[in-house]
């Protein structure tokens, strides 16, 4: 088995498919392991998202162990005690004497409290490390998933806004414009009418002369010749 998987298997791990529980190595939880080198860790995606409470992720999970794994000292620290407890936890065994079976064992290795917790506490600093590295990755993708989104939301609001603007602009011009259009047209009405009327005034009163001369030529040949 991996140092890896023999990590892994020291936790209990929910969310997984199958059984809520990793299987537990068979082999002793209390033998010395070796030190292997760390391959390197994914990087974290944070594309996808849950709007609930959040739940246990493998990758992530993976992730965090690998970091563990990287921190993994030779010898009998927290990781094996951890082990042995999941083993004898199988048994039917309340809680008290889970822990202090799985001591017994691990003094033999040379362990003791002070260095079960000490080492136990260093793997916490190495997952907050890994929590602050993550946060930071989340407030980068925040950074550009999101607020440049807003940003960019924003500034089409901005120009919805003037375009509407303009539209509404236009709108009243072409009312505008239509206002002026009937006025235009009834002062053609009214022009036309007043022209017409002009024309047939010239028209009455250019045949009334008309007639009045032809009529007086008309005479003159009649009477005077």
């Amino acid at each position: 088995m991996s140092l890896f998987r023999k990590i892994k298997s020291a936790f209990i791990i929910e969310g997984e498919e199958g059984d809520k529980k990793q299987p537990v190595d068979n082999e002793g939880g209390a033998e010395s392991l070796p030190k292997q080198e760390e391959a390197d860790a994914p990087q974290i995606d944070i594309s996808s998202y849950d709007t609930g409470e959040g739940k246990i992720n493998t990758k992530f999970t993976n992730i965090l162990l690998k970091a563990v794994e990287a921190h993994n000292k030779e010898g009998f620290d927290y990781i094996e005690f951890k082990r042995s407890l999941q083993n004898l936890k199988k048994m039917d065994m309340d809680e008290p004497t889970v822990y202090k079976s799985a001591f017994a064992t691990a003094q033999t290795l040379g362990a003791t409290p002070e260095g079960l917790i000490e080492s136990a506490n260093g793997y916490l600093g190495v997952l907050e490390e890994e929590e602050r590295k993550f946060q930071q990755a989340l407030a980068n993708q925040r950074a550009k998933q999101i607020d440049g989104r807003m940003t960019r939301m924003q500034q089409m609001e901005e120009t919805i806004r003037s375009k509407e603007a303009k539209i509404q602009q236009l709108q009243t011009e072409i009312e505008e414009h239509k206002a002026k259009l009937e006025a235009s047209r009834g002062e053609i009405e009214e022009a036309t009418k007043k022209v017409e009327a002009t024309g047939m005034d010239f028209m009455a009163s250019y045949r009334n002369l008309v007639d009045q001369i032809r009529k007086d030529v008309d005479n003159i040949r009649q009477y005077l010749n």
